[in-house]
């Protein structure tokens, strides 16, 4: 039997990098622990990114999260468009934002970085993304009047309160008086600031994504799923809670395989329930669109019928008003002419003036 002696090791052990390899080992097992932290976040991310990525739940975001201005209308799904969220940069690197909308038929940008970590470089990073934006869309333009408006917005996730600063401007050096440059700022929606019961009566994808943020428990968590289920499901709710399912390293953590696959089949249940009941909203749809066509025509009948016999008055006035002329013309006298037409000394002096 071969055996490895304390006089084995003392003869090797200046020779055999023994310090190396465990330097190795703890390299590798850094690098593996920081390849699984990326995938984690990476799969977190996507559940946002796929949400907003859709344009009924970006306009929902902005209509509802951020602090659009209420007494402007809502921005409308057909009013936006995809825009790439790659371009190329001063420097001929790539940069890729997260999301990128714009307002059809304007230079109007809506740039979207979803974060579920606080990053202190990010009024840096946002200012990056607004100047290589503007700088890519006019890019080849001739003698440019109004430059792109870009409206940045960082979407926070995390458990602690967002906390770094929302613009350069705050953070740089001073010097004898010198202002510094007005840098822009960014826009904040950070998730602590939406209450669970706010977040549960919405119905959308986005707000079940940010309610879940906020589960601590797996008896919350099961809680809220039931609250769900019993007030039925949106199409949009159901999508986001496959997401979830499927992405979510937090809801793996807090349900068992088992009840996941509970919850999906009642989410299918539902979807072929859904159907039916699309298909009944069609029909009722249609109902009220012939009932909307038949008040239609019936408001265009009252509408023709009130401007005839407006035209009615109209003619009858002139008609009127050439018996007059001929009155005058004739030369009767102003009583005989009111008594008989009825017209007021104001409107037969006007007459009288005409002739």
């Amino acid at each position: 039997m071969v055996i490895f002696t304390t006089t084995d090791y003392w003869r090797y052990r200046t020779t055999f990098p023994v310090k190396q390899i465990w330097k190795d080992i703890q390299q590798e097992y850094k690098l593996e622990k920081e390849k699984k932290r990326k995938e984690t976040h990476q799969y977190h991310d996507k559940i946002f990114k796929e949400i907003l990525d859709n344009k009924k739940e970006f306009i929902n975001f902005i209509n509802r999260y951020t602090d659009y201005p209420q007494e402007q209308k809502s921005i409308k799904e057909n009013e936006i468009e995809k825009y790439n969220r790659k371009f190329v940069t001063a420097n001929f690197t790539t940069k890729e934002s997260d999301i990128i909308y714009k307002i059809k038929g304007k230079d109007i940008f809506f740039i979207l970085e979803q974060q579920s970590k606080i990053d202190y470089d990010m009024a840096k990073r946002m200012t990056e993304y607004c100047v290589e934006l503007i700088r890519n869309v006019v890019k080849g333009k001739q003698r440019i009047k109004i430059y792109p408006l870009i409206i940045p917005i960082v979407f926070y996730t995390g458990k602690r309160r967002w906390d770094a600063p929302k613009s350069l401007s705050g953070i740089q050096e001073r010097y004898q008086g010198f202002e510094p440059l007005d840098y822009p700022k960014y826009n904040l929606v950070d998730n602590n600031d939406f209450s669970k019961e706010e977040l549960m009566k919405e119905d959308s994808a986005i707000s079940k994504a940010m309610l879940f943020e906020k589960l601590k428990t797996k008896e919350e968590m099961k809680e809220v799923l039931e609250m769900l289920f019993q007030k039925k499901l949106t199409k949009e709710e159901s999508k986001c809670l496959n997401l979830m399912f499927e992405y979510s390293n937090d809801v793996r953590k807090k349900l068992s395989e088992e009840e996941i696959e509970t919850y999906k089949e009642k989410i299918r249940k539902e979807g072929e329930e859904r159907k039916m009941t699309v298909f009944e909203e069609y029909i009722i749809d249609l109902i009220d669109k012939r009932n909307e066509a038949q008040e239609e025509a019936k408001r265009a009948k009252e509408e023709a019928r009130k401007e005839a016999r407006k035209e009615a008055r109209k003619q009858a006035k002139k008609e009127a008003e050439k018996v007059i002329k001929e009155m005058i013309k004739k030369q009767l006298s102003d009583e005989i002419i009111m008594d008989t037409t009825k017209i007021s000394k104001k409107d037969l002096q006007k007459l009288k003036e005409e002739v």
